[in-house]
C-alpha cells in the first residue's frame, strides 16, 4: 500500500495551516495550501500534479468548504481525491467525504490518514478512526 504524498490543505486559519504544513513536510509530504474553496480549486485547475489528499476546513471566506466540495463533483478528475474534513463545527461533513477529524487535530489520526490511501489518484476505503 502507498501512502498519500501530495497533499492539498484547504484552511482560512494560516497559523493551524503552517503547522499541518510542517507536520506533514516533516513526513516527506509535497504540500499546497488556499485559504478557502475558490482558491483550492484555482490550484487543482492550474495543471499542477493533483493532490492525493485534500485537508478540508469547512467554514472559510470567499468558498466554504461545502461549496467546494460540490464544484469538485462537477469534474469526474476532482471528485475522485480523498478528502478529509478538519473542521471545528461539529458533524456537518458534505456527503460523500471520507474521513472526518475535528480540531484540535489528533495527530496520530491525521498520519493515518496518509497511509488510507490505497492507490496514489483513486479514492481509499474507508479507515477507522479513533473518537479521542
Amino acid at each position: 500500500m502507498e501512502r498519500a504524498n501530495r497533499i492539498l490543505i484547504v484552511d482560512d486559519d494560516a497559523d493551524f495551516s503552517a503547522a499541518l504544513r510542517g507536520v506533514l513536510e516533516d513526513e516527506g509530504c509535497t504540500v499546497r495550501s488556499a485559504a478557502d474553496g475558490k482558491a483550492a480549486l484555482d490550484l487543482l485547475r492550474s495543471g499542477k500534479p493533483l493532490p492525493q489528499l485534500i485537508f478540508l476546513d469547512l467554514m472559510m471566506p470567499v468558498m466554504n468548504g461545502w461549496d467546494f466540495y460540490a464544484e469538485l463533483q462537477k469534474d469526474p478528475a476532482l471528485a475522485a481525491i480523498p478528502i478529509a474534513v478538519l473542521s471545528g463545527v461539529g458533524r456537518m461533513r458534505p456527503f460523500g467525504v471520507m474521513h472526518e477529524l475535528h480540531k484540535p487535530v489528533d495527530l496520530p489520526n491525521l498520519l493515518g490518514l496518509l497511509h488510507a490511501v490505497e492507490e496514489p489518484d483513486r479514492p481509499s476505503c474507508p479507515v477507522r478512526l479513533s473518537t479521542c
